[in-house]
């Protein structure tokens, strides 16, 4: 399966950044994720594709949407009338508050429409594995698998991992948040790697100024940009395009000192 749409000469990347379960982070990656890949200077669009319990736009702390995605389902407009943009200059398609059940099967059309050329697009699905989350796996030519160190995520992870190998979808490799550098008491990369059978590709460690950011409605990456969890997902987004970030020389002093002083 093909994970770029081509026309006219144009790419679009389509990523679906899935779960096993909610409360792993996958929100928060998807914005995270689209703000450092607009730092290497490409064209995001992070698109809600939770249509039932949507979070995207809550937070970056906008609440206000005329015209959501559930109205292109729906049939009621065209794609481009759901862009919002960011006071960072982020581009969403958010989903819609409202509880009104929605057809998400024509999400491939959605996914193919002219507008999204030239685009990476981060989708942000439902997680777990009810209709809509496996309609989104379906539609999504690579996803990246978000979990937590911990064996109920674990184990979710597995299934979402099995209907994706089910539907040929190319899945890029695994994101583990909240990671405890310190921490014994939790499942390491290595062990999911193994169980997972695929490569971690990101570990995103527990950092304050996630939250922080989410109060000020705004990404990590840009609320703290030299923050342990932005530099984590500044080198997965370096990952995606095939660059090599490299941290700012004055950070790998400041770690450096850090060292000796221990």
């Amino acid at each position: 399966m093909s994970t770029l749409h081509q026309r006219g000469g144009r790419m679009t990347r389509v990523i679906g950044i899935v779960s096993g379960k909610g409360g792993v982070g996958k929100t928060t990656t998807v914005i995270n994720l689209s703000t450092a890949l607009m730092e290497f200077n490409k064209k995001v669009i992070a698109l809600d594709a939770d249509v039932k319990m949507s979070g995207l736009g809550l937070q970056l702390g906008m609440y206000h949407f005329p015209f959501t995605l559930n109205d292109v389902l729906m049939g009621k407009g065209k794609l481009f009338e759901a862009l919002y943009i960011h006071s960072s200059g982020l581009r969403i398609i958010p989903a819609s508050l409202s509880s009104e059940d929605v057809n998400i099967y024509r999400m491939k059309e959605v996914l193919q429409d002219q507008f999204l050329e030239d685009n990476i697009v981060l989708v942000d699905g439902p997680p777990g594995l009810e209709k809509n989350a496996i309609a989104t796996l379906r539609v999504c030519p690579e996803v990246l698998i978000v979990t937590i160190p911990e064996m109920p995520a674990i184990v979710d992870a597995l299934k979402v991992i099995s209907v994706c190998r089910g539907t040929n979808t190319k899945i890029i490799g695994i994101i583990v948040n909240m990671y405890k550098n310190r921490e014994v008491n939790q499942i390491s990369t290595k062990e999911i790697e193994s169980t997972f059978e695929l490569p971690v590709i990101g570990v995103v460690p527990e950092d304050r100024d996630i939250k922080r950011g989410i109060f000020k409605g705004m990404s990590c990456v840009l609320f703290n940009p030299y923050s342990s969890a932005s530099i984590a997902y500044k080198k997965i987004a370096a990952h995606l395009v095939g660059e090599q970030y490299k941290p700012p020389r004055y950070l790998m002093l400041k770690r450096l000192f850090r060292g000796l002083k221990k």
